[in-house]
């Protein structure tokens, strides 16, 4: 018989929002997507491409972040244009200053995606800004949707999981936010709130039932009925198993558990586990921890990350119910403290623009222990990763990576995976929602994970991808 699993780590008070980090990171790249007339309408000048300009060639010049604010006196006169949407030409200029405003108090990642993306926010912000002012007319709040994404939003490319929310992805959200809240995490009640307005609803014709939590026992984000999401085999009988995970998907994680606790006893004495986590875009941060680390460790695993914030009040508001009086280091979990000097010195590969915007932080201290009295599986566990991996599947790379769980063979991932649940931003006229990463997550040496992410012990052999580099590796005999 085997043990029950056990939870991972010391969440006490942050285990809803770590464990929530990367729910939808399957879905990370699921934009606005307007109408065909919509697109048809939009106006992207070239000033709205990516670009550096002069002022922006020192990236720590372009990682510098300041409010904007209209010059003193009235607005001009064309701001108060009534366009055929019903709305005035200005109520469109507050949201897009609102959500600009937002994310220059409460997201770090500007620097980042400068860096990483050659992309600079402030400059697509004040370009984007000047086509709304001069767009001669505006026919609905879905092409200011699809504007906003097209040339302000998307070239960001998800980095620090900032993208839009519409459609299926945004009542995705919604449902699992509910689904906590009915499962008793009360904190998730602000993230509703956030997105149960007047304006929301009525762009993306949500109903009060969209609002409830799914029906326990069928296919929705609580429970999957069947799953796919496993493929298991045998590469060389008694000698070399391969898994393949397509996805770290909690709705099938009651099916896949037991597939792969199956697989796990009849390769038990194996030499070799492949494990393939290439294609997976990510999921829910429990998923690799329970599932595959667990059954098959002798001892505890302990690791740590730093994670930063920055002091926004929309920081504040959303995550405020986990922590209550998070800033004042008064709560056991997590002990929130200033970033200080003797910090930035220990964390030598911290941006030292970025650090300027990073108020506030912790250090996440976690353990996963083992699920059965003896590892199952007790050979040697190879890790293949890629630049696919962001969020769930980075973290599970950056874990694996520190504990020395697994050796990594492939490409650098693609990051996103040390942080937590992303926060939800409705603009107050128009309802359009995106999301964001609050936190700015390192490594013990302060290297940023969306930038970084995870290298590989080895990378590929030329001409060979990562299964045929470990085949390689084995028949040789050096790991």
């Amino acid at each position: 018989m085997f043990k029950t699993f056990t939870t991972i780590g010391r969440y006490s008070l942050g285990s809803a929002i770590v464990s929530l980090l990367l729910v939808f990171a399957a879905c990370g790249g699921a934009g606005y997507e307007p109408l065909e007339e919509y697109v048809t309408a939009i106006e992207t000048p070239e000033e709205t491409q990516p670009y550096i300009t002069e002022e922006a060639e020192n990236p720590g010049q372009a990682a510098e972040q300041t409010e904007f604010t209209e010059p003193e006196g009235s607005p001009p006169a064309h701001y108060f244009d009534a366009l055929s949407s019903g709305r005035l030409r200005i109520e469109y200029l507050e949201d897009f200053d609102y959500l600009y405003n937002t994310l220059v108090a409460n997201f770090p990642f500007f620097g980042v995606i400068y860096r990483s993306q050659g992309v600079d926010l402030h400059q697509l912000y004040y370009a984007a800004r000047r086509n709304i002012e001069t767009i001669p007319d505006i026919s609905n709040d879905h092409q200011f949707a699809a504007i906003l994404d097209s040339s302000f939003i998307g070239p960001a490319h998800s980095a620090g999981h900032f993208n839009m929310l519409a459609n299926d992805f945004l009542r995705l959200h919604i449902g699992v936010f509910a689904n906590q809240v009915a499962t008793g995490s009360d904190q998730f009640l602000y993230f509703l709130y956030e997105l149960d307005n007047p304006a929301t609803r009525a762009l993306h014709r949500l109903e009060d039932e969209d609002y409830l939590p799914p029906p326990p026992g069928e296919a929705s984000v609580v429970f999957a009925t069947s799953s796919n999401n496993i493929e298991a085999s045998i590469i060389q009988p008694g000698h070399i198993a391969y898994i393949n995970i397509l996805q770290m998907n909690w709705a099938t994680a009651h099916l896949d558990r037991e597939k792969l606790l199956n697989f796990y006893q009849y390769i038990a004495d194996f030499d070799h586990l492949i494990i393939d986590i290439r294609q997976n875009g990510g999921g829910d941060s429990r998923f690799f921890p329970q599932l595959v680390v667990a059954p098959n460790i002798r001892e505890s695993l302990e690791y740590y990350f730093y994670m930063f914030l920055m002091d926004g009040e929309h920081n504040h508001r959303l995550l405020a119910p986990w922590f209550e009086n998070w800033w004042d280091g008064t709560t056991p979990y997590p002990v929130f403290m200033p970033v200080h000097d003797d910090l930035l010195a220990r964390l030598i590969y911290l941006d030292a623009d970025d650090a300027l915007l990073l108020d506030s932080y912790w250090i996440q201290r976690e353990a996963i222990h083992p699920s059965h009295d003896e590892a199952i599986f007790g050979g040697k566990i190879w890790l293949l990763v890629s630049n696919n991996n962001f969020s769930a599947s980075e973290n599970a790379a950056a874990i694996s990576r520190q504990t020395g769980f697994a050796t990594l063979v492939g490409q650098t991932t693609g990051g996103d995976g040390i942080g937590i649940n992303p926060l939800v931003l409705a603009l107050p006229n128009t309802g359009v929602v995106v999301r964001y990463s609050p936190v700015y997550g390192t490594d013990p040496l302060g290297r940023n994970n969306q930038e970084f992410g995870t290298d590989p012990h080895v990378f590929n052999r030329p001409g060979l991808d990562a299964l045929q580099t470990v085949l390689e590796l084995i028949a040789e005999g050096d790991y």
